[in-house]
């Protein structure tokens, strides 16, 4: 908590009150105190702050995870494919060992 706080009213959106006290309930805090961080965190970011280009860059950042993900899961599907050969390459390998004692 804060060396001094006062008391302030606040209007806040059903929506904005309603996540307030789940983010609190989650991390075992309490309302005030996620309010109060969440001021924090506004006052941080610079005035000029544009809403807008970072709505752009973390749609860009979830595109981009997006296309690694499918990649991601390309290459697993390949390996799965590769590991099956080499187990079946195994099982013969074996096979013709036991043939030859």
């Amino acid at each position: 908590m804060a060396t001094s706080a006062s008391p302030t009213t606040v209007y806040l959106t059903p929506r904005q009150r309603k996540g307030l006290f789940q983010r609190a309930r989650k991390r075992k805090t309490g309302f005030s105190e996620e309010l109060r961080a969440a001021v924090d965190f506004y006052l941080e970011l610079p005035p000029d702050f544009d809403e807008t280009a970072m709505e752009s860059l973390a749609l860009e950042a979830s595109e981009s995870a997006g296309r690694s993900m499918a990649r991601l899961d390309k290459t697993i599907a390949r390996l799965k494919t590769t590991l099956k050969r080499l187990d079946e390459v195994d099982r013969r390998l074996d096979e013709l060992d036991s043939k030859r004692l």
